[in-house]
């Protein structure tokens, strides 16, 4: 990746006071207790030590808020760390850090929060002091930090020890033993780290995303009494919480099943800056675009729609349209390392092995493709997505900041519809008119009746040579997908045949069309073994695309390569194809494009969608060739992608 850097917010807050509701709240709760006989406390020894002047004066002033909502706290951190408790504590010395900018927040926060219309904005700078520098320097029980050790802060934060660092941060002086715990001394802050889910309020430049994703409409706390401490009614006769607690929830995110929040998870999101944002909903907006109205109801018996285009469905249009786009980039920016075959934790390795993977599995299960990738080249080519992005170490994974949505959408949200009749042939296959079969009749090739490509053999089984002594082959060539196809039988050859198929939830996107064919020979219960040396077939079809309404995209024509020198009116102007001597694709449109999108769309009963129409005409011509059924082994409908 380009500009890939670690970019550890440090420092002070004051910076970002203004910034509310930052941190995820912990779960550990502060209870004040009987104070021991102990010589010195953590607390004694810090004041004690001039060095940590500054440090003590800001745990001084600090209070101790257990969440944004916490308005009844009162215990000062210094008060925390004077009790009959086990703690570890780091602290920066004086110089190491700076000072001013942490006093000036909470100068700010105390006199904010001394008027009730800024009580609010002020506990939530108390809290980002709290949460930031306070609880970011100070652990529960004994850690050893001589020792490579996790360290679990009081914040929720897991950060890694090592000898003579913290958090890289390097260590200054002897420890000090405290009776209620051990003191370390840093030279420089313990630097702060966000989770996902708080980095995207602190970052300006994802300052639209997280604007969606924070709407108040989705994301939401809500006061929990049972989990709440209960203390006494006052004087209005009101419950008064002694310990309040507010459970938070993201509607959007719930639904997606990730939490990145949690301290404990590990996902690496890949989040487009606002320049990026507003290039991604560009690029989802055209694949997105709804119709202003659509047939539906689709009604297998009459073959037709139950309700009419104009009178059927209407509906604000351009609003789906910006919901599923917004939709579609923000539930698929995250993804974890098991998908990718790592551990379930940060690791530089799994940034490495996303830059060039072939594809990348999102939360959502949604693949996307690297459009640099080369067939034959696993896992080489830097995916153009990445490129100009900046990588940001959070506390729960990575933020993967884009500049710029490289993410071609035939790479991602255009799917390969592709489907084999044979399967299912009820669904795909929707109309039939003049056919032997409603739906078609499935063939399943078997040892006893596949015509399979192989070497000929005479009558006492030795190889067949040519001229030059090289093997003769005979039978069919190519592979037959699973072994089966879907026999089309033409009724009556004075009326044309016509099959339609299902196309379902395609977008306004481009695809490319095709029909892969077997001829009719390839099996031996249709044209049996003695037969086989004289059969021909004359393989002539129409191809075209209906929408709902049945309004034609275009209509293509096939028609077979004549060698007797006679004349077939269904041949004019016709794309010429051989005869088949095999498995056989023909492309009907290398790049078709769908006007509306039909996926996702709010029909009240029934659904939608446009169909792909394949005509083969009658007998016809001045010696009225009769035409071949269709054997269809699978109908083709993926993504265009441009060479």
């Amino acid at each position: 990746m380009n500009n890939i850097f670690n970019n550890m917010l440090k420092g002070g807050a004051f910076a970002i006071a203004s910034l509310a509701m930052f941190a995820a709240c912990s779960d550990d709760h502060f209870d004040v207790v009987a104070q021991g006989d102990a010589d010195k406390t953590l607390w004694e020894n810090i004041k004690a030590n001039p060095n940590l002047s500054q440090f003590a004066d800001i745990m001084s002033r600090t209070t101790l808020l257990k969440s944004e909502n916490d308005k009844s706290a009162v215990l000062k951190l210094s008060e925390l760390i004077d009790q009959n408790q086990s703690f570890t504590m780091v602290a920066p010395v004086n110089g190491s850090f700076d000072y001013q900018a942490w006093a000036d927040t909470l100068a700010k926060a105390e006199l904010l929060r001394a008027n009730s219309e800024t009580e609010r904005e002020g506990r939530n700078l108390m809290y980002l002091a709290c949460n930031q520098f306070g609880l970011n320097h100070l652990a529960r029980f004994s850690y050893n930090l001589e020792q490579n050790q996790t360290v679990r802060l009081l914040n929720g934060k897991n950060v890694q020890s090592i000898p003579g660092t913290f958090n890289e941060v390097p260590m200054t002086g002897d420890k000090i033993i405290g009776c209620n715990g051990q003191l370390y001394l840093l030279n420089g802050i313990n630097p702060f780290a966000y989770n996902l889910y708080d980095y995207l309020a602190a970052d300006k430049e994802l300052s639209d995303i997280n604007d969606y994703i924070k709407d108040p409409a989705i994301d939401t706390e809500t006061f929990s009494e049972s989990l709440s401490m209960a203390g006494s009614l006052n004087e209005n006769g009101d419950m008064v919480y002694i310990d309040s607690v507010f459970q938070h929830q993201n509607e959007l995110l719930d639904q997606l099943g990730v939490d990145i929040e949690n301290e404990d998870s590990c996902y690496i999101a890949l989040i487009p800056t606002n320049t990026g944002w507003a290039e991604a909903l560009d690029k989802l907006n055209a694949i997105y675009k709804y119709g202003s109205s659509y047939c539906y109801g689709w009604d297998g018996t009459a073959f037709s729609y139950n309700t009419k285009r104009g009178t059927a469905l209407k509906f604000d249009n351009d609003s789906l349209q910006g919901a599923k786009a917004r939709e579609a980039i923000i539930t698929n920016m995250f993804f974890e390392p098991y998908r990718m075959g790592f551990e379930s934790k940060k690791s530089r390795e799994i940034l490495s092995y996303m830059e060039t993977a072939d594809s990348l599995i999102s939360s959502t299960r949604t693949i996307f493709y690297n459009s640099a990738a080369v067939e034959g080249e696993r896992n080489m080519h830097q995916n153009p997505a990445f490129d100009g992005a900046e990588i940001v170490d959070a506390s729960n994974g990575y933020v993967v900041k884009l500049p710029h949505y490289n993410f071609d959408p035939s790479y991602v949200w255009v799917k390969d519809i592709s489907f084999q009749p044979s399967e299912m042939a009820g669904y795909h296959t929707v109309y039939t008119n003049n056919c032997t079969s409603s739906t078609g009749e499935t063939i399943n090739l078997t040892s006893a009746n596949y015509n399979e490509y192989r070497e000929a053999t005479d009558d006492e089984g030795n190889p067949i040579l040519d001229d030059e002594g090289n093997p003769v082959y005979t039978g069919i060539e190519g592979t037959v997908e699973d072994n089966y196809y879907q026999y089309y039988g033409i009724q009556n050859n004075s009326t044309a045949m016509i099959i339609d198929f299902r196309l379902p939830e395609v977008l306004s996107a481009d695809y490319k069309i095709a029909l892969t064919l077997v001829p009719t020979n390839i099996n031996y219960d249709q044209v049996p073994e003695e037969q086989q040396a004289d059969f021909t077939e004359n393989l002539c079809f129409y191809a075209e695309v209906l929408d709902d309404a049945e309004v034609s995209g275009g209509q293509v024509k096939f028609a077979y390569e004549q060698t007797d020198g006679k004349s077939d009116s269904n041949k004019d102007g016709a794309t010429i194809i051989p005869v088949m001597k095999g498995v056989t694709t023909i492309t009907l449109f290398d790049k078709f494009h769908f006007d509306k999108c039909f996926k996702d769309v709010p029909c009240p009963t029934g659904e939608t969608f446009p169909r792909l129409r394949i005509t083969v005409p009658k007998g016809g011509g001045r010696n009225k060739v009769s035409y071949a059924p269709l054997n269809i082994v699978k109908v083709i409908c993926e993504p265009y992608r441009a060479e």
